[in-house]
């Protein structure tokens, strides 16, 4: 053996000796060592409050809250007031028996003249009798709804929380791949209870106000659903542009090509919903992303969309569910939005609960 592989077995078996190798001072520059340390402990705290985060996010989702938006219509007089009870993006599956008694309570508590859904009502088809118990409660008022991809499919397989902070997941929106729900035993519960759906339908409902002691005429134009591509704006009559009738525009998805076009046609609000609001966020700066072609700073709540030199007031709702996939939600707490519609006179500053 040599004198070399000698002293490497020695080594390898003396304590001693690899104590003596562990004092010998560092190659390295110490300006180099520290930087490590450095970089070693921001990455520990950036994943310690990775984890916090999601943790948080777990809680965060089952919190949801009611919020209230005034927004003036000009077929209303002064002290009027038609009140819209807007869900959306229930996304329900076993376990989610929260959502269904919040909803209960809403119901219960809250004042409102007529109900509207924006679609995504699925989690997965285990959501079906939950679906059935959320809507009870609010089937006795009038409603519109229609339809979001979480309505027609549903993955089956696991899909990755990183998946929504793609800029336009529908880029691989592959529906060859994905399980059907049973939307159409859903559409009919609606239905039967004289809810219209609005997928690429126009229609008008009479409701009677609470505050304001008369019926007003509501147009209402909807699209299936924009994410799917499955779109198409409805012909709408002559009534449509009536002084005395509000005009809604109601989309699940708000892409930009559906927005524009309800303001060419004149509507006095867009509802939608889709983005959950950016799902994960960041506390002050708001949105990353909305999963469609709509900027961030329109994730939620109500903004004016404008068009061509004309405008209308936006609703997006953050809605209320979450994917069985991505069940977090940071810094947007699930909500239903109640829109108080008033005359012009009468705008008020918003609220939440």
């Amino acid at each position: 053996m040599s004198e070399f592989n000698a002293r490497q077995s020695l080594a390898a078996t003396d304590p001693r000796i690899l104590l003596n190798a562990s004092r010998q001072p560092s190659v390295l520059p110490p300006r180099l060592i520290a930087a490590g340390r450095a970089l070693g402990l921001a990455a520990a705290t950036v994943a310690g409050l990775g984890v916090a985060s999601l943790a948080w996010g777990q809680c965060e989702r089952r919190c949801p809250t009611v919020r209230h938006f005034s927004i003036p219509v000009p077929a209303l007089r002064q002290g009027e007031e038609l009140r819209i009870l807007h869900i959306s993006d229930l996304h329900l599956y076993s376990g989610q028996d929260f959502l269904v008694d919040f909803l209960d309570h809403v119901a219960r508590t809250e004042d409102f003249d007529m109900v509207m859904s924006t679609g995504d009502n699925f989690g997965n088809a285990t959501g079906a009798s939950l679906l059935r118990e959320a809507y009870r409660p609010l089937l006795a008022y009038p409603g519109v709804f229609v339809l979001g991809s979480n309505d027609y499919y549903t993955s089956s397989t696991f899909r990755p929380w990183t998946h929504y902070l793609r800029r336009d997941a529908h880029a691989v929106h592959d529906t060859s791949r994905l399980a059907r729900l049973p939307w159409r035993d859903f559409v009919q519960e609606l239905t039967r209870a004289s809810w219209v759906d609005l997928s690429n339908r126009y229609d008008q409902l009479t409701v009677r106000m609470a505050h304001g002691d008369r019926s007003v005429a509501v147009n209402l134009a909807g699209v299936d659903d924009p994410h799917l591509e499955r779109d198409r704006m409805p012909k709408l009559p002559e009534r449509w542009d009536d002084s005395d009738t509000i005009r809604i525009g109601v989309t699940h998805a708000p892409y930009r090509r559906v927005l524009d076009a309800f303001v060419d046609r004149g509507v006095d609000l867009i509802c939608a919903g889709h983005t959950h609001g950016g799902q994960i966020g960041l506390p002050v700066w708001g949105a990353l992303v909305t999963n469609c072609d709509l900027p961030p700073r329109y994730a939620k709540g109500v903004h004016t969309w404008r068009h061509e030199g004309a405008s209308a007031p936006l609703h997006v709702s953050a809605g209320l569910g979450t994917s069985p996939w991505a069940p977090v939600r940071i810094a947007t707490r699930p909500e239903v939005s109640i829109l108080h519609l008033t005359g012009p006179e009468d705008v008020t500053e918003t609220s939440e609960g």
